[in-house]
């Protein structure tokens, strides 16, 4: 899998303005500031160039990777935070696709679904604002500086917001919970579906909300294994390599993530580099369990467009490696579904869908049906002439040899 954190998060500035004003201060002096602090929300541009590289390449399975893009789906509107006092019964956002104005990204969404029809990016739920909100606001009450004048360049980046986040512990709990279902909501009015998978930003959460995203039917976790404050790190990332799947209660747990950073450096050198995820992959594949290739937008979002392409360049070098290794590129979602019961479908919008099927061949599959779909033909290559499928009472049902296989819908 390729998953990549951040994706429509207003962070940490939107310009080459608000990078002067704010370089030096304290959040952005630090080791992290120093990575991140030239990174910036996203534009059609760069996801376009992002799909496009991913559609030159093909797993085993002669589909193209599919960059399993972990999403904000708001942003705080900055035009509505009044100082000094920030008085509002809920925090003013502006729901993905509305955006700041300081951020504008003319097309953005079109470039989205167009690489999501494309079967290259799929969506998963990263949180609904990426921030610490209490403590924030908090900070920005208070009248700490560096908060403030973030605020002034519309960012959020401050020293109270980079030691929390928005699900972390010392958020209120009330506030944690009204935000995870706001998020869920956002995602299902954006992506028309609800999210399959979910990455708490920062790896920061307790057992609490863990029971309190279960409840919602956030169930499938990535980064159990990096969760932020559990000590002995490296051992619990080896112990969590040991088994697949593994589980803890309803929740489905994804394995430990290998970093892939290249940082604007197309020979991505070092331990989150190009030699080091290439490694990672291959070990897990030995140890009988998916390898997980994480890769924050940071590296592809970038107000120094040469960083970007650079960074791209990495990916096609590693993409190349993991092909020639005859990889099969999933998403979460797929895996879990392949784990539980050997067949999975990823919903690939008005294109289709694509089906995998690993179990008994010609056992009956059947799944829900997309709204206002009356029947489908299979494309593609597969060998199964036989194959059958049927659209009925909202339900498609299957009888196929094993393998992979597109579904074409038809609509009336």
């Amino acid at each position: 899998m390729l998953e990549s954190d951040d994706w429509g998060l207003c962070a940490w500035v939107p310009d080459d303005r608000g990078h002067r004003a704010l370089a030096n201060q304290p959040a952005f002096r630090t080791a992290a500031g120093l990575r991140y602090g030239r990174s910036t929300l996203e534009s059609a541009a760069d996801v376009s160039e992002l799909a496009w590289e991913l559609l030159q390449w093909r797993g085993k399975d002669g589909f193209p990777p599919a960059w399993q893009a972990n999403t904000i789906v708001a942003n705080p509107d900055y035009e509505r935070l009044q100082p000094p006092l920030f008085q509002f019964d809920e925090l003013p956002l502006c729901y993905f696709p509305e955006l700041p104005a300081r951020w504008a990204r003319p097309g953005l969404s079109d470039a989205i679904h167009r690489a999501e029809a494309a079967g290259v990016w799929w969506a998963e739920l990263h949180g609904l604002h990426h921030l610490p909100e209490a403590a924030w606001l908090a900070a920005l009450r208070r009248g700490e500086h560096d908060a403030r004048r973030a605020l002034e360049q519309s960012s959020p980046i401050a020293r109270a917001t980079e030691a929390g986040g928005e699900y972390d512990a010392a958020e209120p709990k009330e506030l944690r919970s009204v935000n995870a279902r706001k998020a869920v909501d956002a995602f299902r009015r954006l992506f028309g579906r609800a999210p399959t998978s979910f990455c708490p930003p920062d790896y920061r959460f307790d057992d609490w909300f863990e029971r309190e995203a279960v409840s919602i039917g956030l169930t499938t976790w990535q980064g159990d294994a990096e969760q932020a404050g559990r000590g002995l790190a490296p051992l619990r990332r080896r112990w969590f390599g040991l088994g697949f799947p593994r589980r803890d209660g309803e929740r489905f747990l994804l394995p430990p993530r290998t970093a892939f950073e290249p940082e604007g450096n197309a020979a991505a050198p070092g331990p989150r580099g190009l030699d080091a995820a290439h490694r990672g992959a291959r070990e897990a594949w030995r140890q009988g369990r998916p390898a997980v290739v994480s890769s924050h937008r940071m590296n592809y979002a970038h107000l120094d467009p040469a960083w970007s392409e650079a960074s791209r360049a990495a990916l096609r070098a590693l993409l190349e490696r993991l092909c020639a290794d005859n990889a099969t590129f999933l998403t979460d979602h797929e895996v879990r579904q392949l784990a539980e019961r050997s067949w999975s479908v990823r919903d690939l919008g008005e294109r289709g869908a694509l089906l995998r099927h690993y179990g008994v061949p010609r056992e009956p599959i059947t799944f829900p049906s997309p709204q206002g779909v009356t029947g489908g033909r299979l494309s593609g290559a597969h060998d199964d002439p036989k194959a059958e499928l049927r659209v009925a009472g909202g339900q498609t049902e299957m009888r196929v040899n094993l393998g992979e296989y597109l579904i074409e819908w038809t609509r009336p």
